[in-house]
C-alpha cells in the first residue's frame, strides 16, 4: 500500500495516511542515516511496516493505476483441488 508521512515520532513509527486514513507504522525497517523520513515523504506499507521509501512521482503512478484498474492491486490466488 501507498502512504504519505504525516508526522515523524521519535520512537521509530510514523503517522502515515492512505486511502483516507491515518494509521501509525513502525518506520525501524527504512535505512535512515543518511536522510531520515520526512513529513511528506511517500512510503510502501504493509503489515504495520514501512518497507520502503518511494518518489512522489512512483507514488502518484502506483495510486493512478489503483485507481484505474482496481484488479491491479489484488491478488488472486487459486487452491489446486
Amino acid at each position: 500500500m501507498i502512504a504519505q508521512v504525516e508526522a515523524v515520532g521519535s520512537d521509530g513509527r510514523v503517522i502515515v495516511t492512505h486511502d483516507g486514513r491515518r494509521e501509525a507504522v513502525a518506520a525501524l525497517t527504512l535505512p535512515t542515516a543518511d536522510a531520515p523520513l520526512r513529513v511528506g515523504e511517500w512510503v510502501v506499507i504493509q503489515s504495520g511496516f514501512a518497507l520502503e521509501r518511494i518518489s512522489e512521482p512512483e507514488a502518484r503512478d502506483a495510486l493512478e493505476i489503483r485507481r484505474t484498474r482496481p484488479q491491479a492491486s489484488r491478488r488472486t490466488w487459486e487452491v489446486p483441488e
